[in-house]
């Protein structure tokens, strides 16, 4: 599994049933495309606002050199993070 860090832009919805969520996840260097098809990690991404949280995300790339995320988690939380439990 990789490990990345940087900051959560671009939250979309591209399907509902099953959920599929896709972001950026922008550092310096470089933007990662990335998506997570677990419906509780995308309920929770979907609350999030644009260009506001670093998140650390964990997953595998597919073959469209997405990264599929396993695990997400805030590294700046503030209340809301802490009440949908993303830190």
């Amino acid at each position: 599994m990789d490990k990345f860090t940087g900051l959560l832009t671009k939250i979309r919805l591209l399907q509902d049933k099953p959920l599929l969520v896709r972001f950026t996840l922008k550092s310096d260097d470089k933007s990662l495309n990335c998506i997570t098809a677990k419906e509780i990690l995308g309920q929770r991404i979907l609350m999030l606002p644009d260009d506001k949280y670093t998140a650390e995300v964990v997953g595998l790339f597919n073959v469209k050199e997405q990264l599929v995320v396993r695990q997400l988690i805030v590294l700046n939380p503030d209340n809301l993070i802490k009440i949908i439990d993303l830190w």
